[in-house]
Order: C-alpha cells, then structure tokens, then sequence
C-alpha cells in the first residue's frame, strides 16, 4: 500500500503501516537532509502532506525563523540555547574559533550564526494546535560533537519548542 502526493509523488507504507521519504535538498547552498514520518499511513491528510510541502518550499524562510527563536532564547541565562553555547565553549575551548564562521566578539551570536542546519524533519501526522509538525536540527560542528540544538515548528510555521534533542 501506498501514498501519491503532487510534491512527495508515491509514499509507501512499511511492514507496520507507516510511511517513511527521504531527500537531500540544498538550503543557503548546505546539503540539509530532509525527511517525512509517520508511523500510521491512516493518521496522515493530505492537508498535512501539503503542509509538508510548503515547509520544504519554505525551507530558508523557516531556518530564519528558527535562528530568531534561538536568539529570543539567549534572553534566559539558564535556557537550553545559552546552555548548549557554554557546553560548546567548555567542550571545544579555542578550536571553536575555528568553526566559526563569524567572529564579532559576541560569542553567543557567533556560534548562533555559525550553526549548521544538518536535518528537517516532518510529521505530517501532527496537525493539531501546538503540535511539533517540522523539527530544525541544528550542530556547531557535526564532525565533532553530537550535541544539537533542535527548533520545533507547528503545521503554521510557528515556532513551538527549542530544545537539545535528549
């Protein structure tokens, strides 16, 4: 069994019903792997699929956006954001200068500007109020740590959740 959408074309069910597909699209010229679940074929709309879509559509709009949440969550000391940055200050020490692909002096804004958005993924199963529909995955240095720092949005395109992906 199976789905056909415009944008996604045939979706097929695994063994235990749901759907699973896969991409690499290229955002601000950074391969950004892409991928749509569901585990119930059965729980997934075509509205949902077609918000789907307008997110990959939207893809740099959205990576804005999450950057904005992420600097909105620099006002908390103790937020998950100002957390991670610390982690990645303690962790890397001077070779995060390296990395960097700013260097204001600010060191915050800097590793904020410096992330790489690594994946998006969807949920074209979750469109109800407050949902996570599209999960940002962003790291520092992918090639380094396995720390992330991950901005979940609802089937609007509203930020819903900034979190470190534990």
């Amino acid at each position: 069994m199976s789905i056909e959408h415009d944008y996604f074309g045939v979706i097929a069910q695994d063994s235990t019903g749901g759907l699973y597909w896969s991409e690499t699209i290229e955002v601000s010229e950074q391969p950004v792997e892409v991928d749509l679940t569901a585990p119930q074929a059965a729980d997934v709309s075509e509205a949902g699929l077609d918000s789907a879509a307008a997110v990959i559509h939207a893809l740099e709009g959205l990576d804005g956006r999450a950057r904005e949440a992420l600097v909105a969550d620099l006002s908390e000391r103790e937020s998950i954001t100002t957390q991670y940055i610390d982690q990645q200050v303690d962790d890397m020490g001077q070779s995060l200068l390296d990395v960097l692909v700013h260097n204001s002096g600010d060191i915050a804004m800097d590793v904020l500007r410096s992330l790489q958005l690594l994946r998006v993924s969807l949920r074209p199963d979750r469109t109800a109020d407050d949902d996570v529909f599209a999960v940002f995955v962003y790291s520092i240095d992918p090639d380094e740590t396995d720390a992330v720092l991950q901005v979940g949005f609802d089937d609007r395109g509203d930020v819903v959740s900034v979190d470190d992906g534990q």
